[in-house]
């Protein structure tokens, strides 16, 4: 369908999908503070699952009023209905919250995933962070040799991370080289040996996901013979084990992308199945407050982020 005014091309309905083009739009402007920040995908399909799950709720509300009218009428209509009204009342009551509960820990990502593809096939999505920005601007990223007065280099584990730190200005505001561990962007890669080299006693700080990859990623940087120049300084900035509260329910992403994630508080468990919890589970401007902050104290948390700074808060949004 397209409008008949403008021409745009209608591309999810929410009958269909549960989403519909203008509450995607407005997820990202929500996301982005009104475009303000770029974002991963993982940041933009948890903030979908965000919605759903809201979604969700009104739903159970809603089904739970109807529990009581439909008591109350029966309680209204029949001589022996007090009974009968309330047994039928407390049953679709419960029907209603145990489908919440169900709904509650899963995380439809291969959904979430699925329509995203399919709107981005038609219309384009500026602010997403897919670790390719730099790639064949090498001149530009050159220029900026450090122009800035670097206190410290941060290692990331994904290549979308970087792009979502150097495009939201990181570099620039934490005083911190931000390069990939596949040393993207390259010319960045290549400056921070250089870099090293006049300057030894800068700290090499690295920042995983909460996975078993994630926590042996020093261990491998310093094995590895291109970040042989690096080994020496190379600390552990997290997300570590001991920041995952074992009351705390966070967001579990599954080893392929094309499967769904979870709600859980049994880490050990969800770890032991290969599963993560990824930095980019807090949308942008709560991770840059974060990871600010990490920088100088050397590790992140995730339960600093609290919903009346952010609008997000770990427990009530994703766990």
């Amino acid at each position: 369908m397209r409008c008949a005014k403008c021409g745009y091309a209608f591309t999810l309905r929410k009958k269909t999908d549960g989403l519909s083009d203008y509450a995607l739009r407005q997820i990202i402007l929500s996301l982005t503070g009104n475009e303000q920040h770029c974002f991963t995908w993982t940041q933009l399909q948890l903030e979908i699952c965000r919605y759903w799950r809201k979604q969700n709720t009104a739903l159970t509300v809603v089904a739970v009023l109807v529990a009581i009218i439909i008591g109350g009428v029966i309680w209204g209509i029949a001589e022996w209905s007090l009974w009968i009204g309330l047994a039928l009342m407390g049953v679709l009551i419960g029907v209603a919250l145990l489908l919440r509960r169900q709904h509650a820990r899963s995380l439809p990502l291969k959904k979430a995933g699925d329509l995203l593809k399919k709107y981005r096939d038609a219309h384009p999505i500026p602010g997403l962070a897919d670790g390719r920005a730099f790639i064949g601007r090498s001149a530009e990223v050159a220029d900026q040799d450090f122009y800035y007065a670097p206190e410290r280099i941060l290692v990331v584990e994904r290549d979308d991370l970087a792009d979502l730190l150097i495009r939201n200005r990181f570099h620039l505001s934490a005083k911190t080289v931000v390069v990939s561990r596949t040393g993207y962007p390259a010319p960045i890669f290549a400056a921070c040996q250089g870099f090293l080299a006049r300057h030894p006693a800068t700290p090499v700080q690295v920042l995983h996901d909460a996975s078993l990859s994630g926590f042996a990623l020093s261990a491998q940087l310093a094995t590895d013979p291109h970040w042989q120049f690096a080994r020496n300084q190379l600390t552990d900035l997290g997300l570590s084990l001991t920041t995952l509260h074992e009351k705390t329910r966070l967001p579990w992403l599954p080893r392929s992308a094309a499967g769904n994630g979870m709600l859980s508080a049994r880490h050990d468990a969800m770890l032991r199945d290969g599963q993560r919890v990824p930095v980019d589970c807090v949308p942008p401007k709560p991770l840059l407050n974060l990871l600010a902050a990490a920088v100088v104290t050397g590790s992140l948390a995730l339960s600093e982020a609290k919903a009346g700074d952010t609008d997000f808060d770990v427990e009530a949004d994703y766990g």
